[in-house]
């Protein structure tokens, strides 16, 4: 493989790991959004447990996105530090 091919996988490696780093912000961002309104909605006098129960429901699975997402980088930047340097 070329030099330059080599570093055209390694722009779109560093591409692809700041779009996960971005991904994982914004779903911690999402979930902290959730969990508020979740605790706002659960401290009044007739909570609506429906909603609460599909609140937990959607940050659950951002929960569970945000896992992968963390594994997912974490192989993403092994692979670019083997290939690509620091």
């Amino acid at each position: 493989m070329s030099t330059q091919s080599i570093r055209n996988v390694c722009d779109m490696m560093a591409r692809a790991i700041e779009h996960i780093k971005q991904d994982i912000k914004a779903k911690g961002r999402r979930i902290q959004t959730l969990t508020e309104r979740i605790e706002k909605l659960q401290s009044q006098p007739n909570p609506d447990w429906a909603l609460i129960r599909d609140l937990k429901t959607d940050r659950q699975e951002l929960e569970d996105e945000l896992e992968t997402d963390r594994s997912q980088l974490a192989a993403f930047e092994e692979e670019f530090a083997a290939s690509c340097g620091p």
